[in-house]
Formats: structure tokens, sequence, C-alpha cells
């Protein structure tokens, strides 16, 4: 990526993914956790120095020079002081180390914590989250307070909504009382006790108010659109049901998610906990568009494209023939492969080689997916799309 005994910490960007998975042995994968003290005693910084030396044992134990060793895990030793690394995360990070790497992936969920030296790196674990959509969209509804987030790398930033367009009800009404905070008043009957009078309201203003609602979300629509032309941006609601089922009802914007963020726009959620629910939503989402984007391959594509042997599709991918690789993300296959890298892979004994066909078709510039088995046709352990 940027030369030899890199030293210096990369975020991983999509377009060097193809330079990560062809990065020569011997390489180094760290899968952390998120770090909540309330529900774990180890921090990331105390697993890095365990797997770190863990790490330092098995080079060792393969004969890799020990020059090539200390410059392959010191500067891995040193983000274990940085303070962010010890305090609490809602997120999981993927460390990728080689000679020629030194990038990390933040934000990954539902991965297995530990560290693999070998010939390649272990990138099957984090495909779901190399193929999540750069940025997306997150709008906190209600009729008193509306806030646009853009969501990228796990933060949020405001963003301000056009000139014109209503941020709250009351704006949307020209600051005028709306007609649904109107009572009107009954006599209190013997079942009610002590109450001296019964609040009610007619069905014609619950339906006018509802009207006066829907006006304000199709603004907020109308000045989303006005910022998102293309309308391909993924948009995550958040607000109780009332406001996310009305603005679904009124909106046009093409790619609001079908999951929405459950609670009144003043729970007491910090932005994290939105982020995680947010980012939880957009995974789900994009397993289910790579479900049917696979599906309607098998639908345009001849048969003969298709594959799901392993060893046909090892032989493929390392050829650069695989346009796309789908792997179910529960299956398992152990073995040595004869693979490309500088040092052969057998001297690495046994790996994950499901790994090695993700590995080797992002190389070749090909796409990898992760999927659960119910998105597999016939629950197959992987299937390869070929180029050609």
């Amino acid at each position: 990526m940027t030369g030899s005994n890199v030293s210096t910490l990369e975020t991983l960007r999509p377009d060097k993914i193809a330079d990560l998975a062809g990065s020569p042995a011997p390489c180094v994968t760290i899968l952390l956790p998120p770090y909540r003290p309330q529900e774990q005693a180890k921090s990331a910084a105390t697993m890095l120095r365990s797997y770190c030396q863990d790490a330092e044992r098995q080079l060792t134990a393969r004969q890799v020079p020990r020059s090539e060793v200390t410059d392959l895990i010191e500067p891995l030793q040193v983000l274990g002081a940085i303070a962010d690394f010890k305090t609490t995360s809602h997120w999981g990070r993927a460390i990728f180390r080689s000679t020629e790497v030194f990038t990390m992936l933040e934000g990954i969920e539902g991965v297995k914590p530990g560290v693999t030296v070998g010939a390649r790196f272990q990138l099957r674990s984090v495909l779901a989250d190399l193929n999540l959509p750069a940025y997306f969209l997150l709008l906190k509804l209600s009729q008193k307070s509306v806030e646009l987030w853009r969501c990228a790398g796990r933060r949020a930033k405001p963003v301000e909504l056009p000139k014109g367009v209503p941020r709250t009800l009351d704006e949307a009404l020209a600051f005028k009382p709306p007609d649904h905070d109107l009572e009107n008043r009954s006599s209190a009957g013997s079942s009610t006790g002590s109450m001296a009078a019964v609040r009610f309201g007619t069905g014609s203003e619950r339906e006018r108010a509802q009207r006066y609602v829907a006006d304000f979300f199709k603004a907020v629509d109308r000045g989303i659109r006005e910022l998102v032309h293309a309308g391909e941006t993924p948009l995550v609601l958040a607000g109780v049901d009332e406001d996310t089922g009305l603005y679904r009802l009124v909106t046009s914007y093409p790619r609001v998610l079908g999951e929405s963020i459950h609670g009144s726009a003043n729970s007491p959620f910090s932005t994290d906990e939105l982020l995680e629910r947010a980012y939880a939503i957009v995974r789900a989402d994009s397993t289910e568009r790579t479900g049917a984007a696979l599906l309607d391959l098998k639908e345009r594509m001849a048969p003969a494209r298709f594959s799901t042997n392993l060893d046909a599709i090892l032989s493929a991918a390392s050829d650069g023939r695989v346009g796309w690789l789908y792997i179910n993300q529960d299956a398992r296959a152990l073995g040595v492969f004869g693979g490309v890298s500088e040092q052969p892979a057998s001297d690495w004994g046994e790996e994950d080689l499901l790994n090695v066909a993700a590995v080797e078709t992002l190389r070749h510039g090909g796409l990898a997916f992760s999927l659960p088995p119910d998105k597999m046709p016939d629950a197959a352990s992987v299937l390869a799309v070929f180029r050609y």
C-alpha cells in the first residue's frame, strides 16, 4: 500500500481492498470486539497485547526472521497504548498488518475476536462491512423537531435542511395553534368519579390534525430530495411508530429503509446507540439486497457461468475469472491451497479455503459477499459467478 515496513496506521478504504488482498505473507489479522466494561472484563488494549504475543509466537515458530517479526509486531503493540483502545467502544475493529500494510477497519459487527497469522489476510470475516454503503442518512422524526444526520465511518454529522423547510410542526403551521390542540368537553357522567369534565376529540379534528402533520412531513421529504438528488442514499427513520408510519405514507424518496428505530425523539439514546441501531438496519437491508441481486444474476445469466464447486472456484478466482463470490457465513472448509503468494501457502498449513476464495476474488477486482444460509441457493457453502 505505502511501501515496506509501514509503521503508520491507515484507515481502510474500499479502493484499497485489492491491494490488501494482494499483500505478500506473512499477514497478521487481528479482530477486536466492541468494548463495554459492564459486559466484558478485557479492554481492546488488553486483548490486543495478548494477540500480539500470540502472533509473535506463531511468526517465530514459522522461522520468520527476528528483525521481520519485530517490524511487524512493534507498530501493533504501540496501538495498545492509545487511549482510544482503553475506553468504551460500541464498535469492533479489524487490524491488518504485513510488511506492506498497516490498516484498520472500524465499526465491524458480529465477528469472533482473535488473531490469524498466515499467507493472506482474514477478509472473509469483514465482507459484510466492506459492502455497506459509504454513507447513509438518519432522520430523527417528531412533530416537535426534525433532525437529519449524515452517517459515515460510524460517525454522524448533522445536515442542514434547505432554506424554507420547516423543522417543527408549529413552524409548518406558521406558529398558529394547530386545530388538533383544541379540546371539546362534556359533562362528566357518574362513571367518571370526581372528574368535572371529559376530554374528547371529534374524528374530523383528528383527521385534520393528521393532514397537518402529513403536510409537514411532505415538506421535510421535499427538502431531503432536494439535498440528495439521485435518491440512492439509504434513509433510516427514527421516531414513534405513528410518525414514522405517516412519513412512509407521504414520502416519495426511493430509499427509505423498511425498518425504523422505534422510540420517541426525546429517548435518552446516545449518538453511538442510535448509530448502532441504524447500522444494524442498514446491514440487514444490505443483506436483503445482496440476496436479491444474487437471485437476479441466476435468472439473467447462463447456468455455465455459476459454480458451487470449491476447487473449481479457487482455480477460477486465482485466474481472475470470478466476478461475484457469495459465501455462506456459517460454512467452513479447511485445507491447504497452493497459492500465488510470494511465500507458498502450504508453508502456513491449513487455512480457511472460503477465505482464500474471497481474497483471490478481491485481489483480481471481483466482488465478494457473505450471506446467511437462508440467502444462499440450496444452502450452498459457496457460489461463484464467472466473468467468462
